[in-house]
């Protein structure tokens, strides 16, 4: 079995995509740039810097990616101090997972004010540790924050099964050795011997992690 899920936060276990694009509009319009779906599409998943770094081009280098990131994290943390969002069977599911004694995680690309005002927000949350950008040098789409939290676990990266969302966030996934589900949204992932595509929590219970396991010690070989 799996000895702990790593959970990605923003548009996986948290419903904050639609706060990021309100607050990213806002921002983006009163600095006289229309901010579309597109922009967001290329937004999506983060890391902030590469957002900010974006939202500077599309300025004109009006503002530096730095102004950038101060006033939107201080927005979204404003946003998400309050109570949060979750995504459809995901503090359900955790809570499954917190009976069977399998330890978890919370690992975002967000800076850790948001995650912390995130942690705050949940009336009821599961996580042993959270992970968060600027914890560690490299975030996604680098693997280090996974790799990260199953050190902070102190368990084998392999045998840790993480949830993502998002091309980047996946790309990271993917890349730490981990067993992986995805859940996209607005895009398309093609499934892979390590890599499972459901459409949301719901429905996930300890039996399916028990054959997602099974395929798991089969693909690293260690099936008797």
């Amino acid at each position: 079995m799996f000895q702990a899920v790593l959970f990605d936060m923003d548009g996986l276990f948290i419903d904050s995509e639609p706060e990021w694009h309100a607050a990213e509009s806002e921002m983006m319009r009163s600095n006289g740039y229309d901010w579309t779906p597109e922009d967001q599409l290329r937004c999506l998943g983060g890391p902030l810097q590469r957002v900010t770094e974006y939202m500077s081009e599309c300025l004109n280098g009006a503002k530096t990616p730095e102004q950038l990131g101060d006033l939107i994290v201080e927005e979204m943390k404003r946003r998400m101090a309050g109570k949060v969002s979750l995504m459809p069977g995901a503090l359900e599911f955790s809570r499954k997972l917190s009976k069977a004694r399998i330890a978890q995680a919370l690992v975002s690309a967000s800076p850790r004010l948001i995650v912390d005002a995130v942690l705050i927000g949940m009336d009821e949350k599961y996580f042993v540790h959270s992970v968060a950008a600027g914890d560690i040098e490299r975030t996604k789409p680098f693997p280090d924050p996974y790799l990260h939290a199953a050190k902070l676990l102190g368990v084998d990266i392999e045998d840790c099964l993480i949830f993502e969302d998002s091309p980047t966030g996946l790309a990271a996934a993917r890349a730490s050795g981990a067993f992986v589900v995805g859940i996209p949204h607005l895009v398309e992932v093609p499934e892979e011997p390590r890599l499972k595509i459901i459409e949301s929590f719901n429905g996930v219970s300890i039996k399916s992690l028990e054959n997602w396991s099974v395929i798991n010690q089969r693909e690293l070989g260690r099936s008797s």
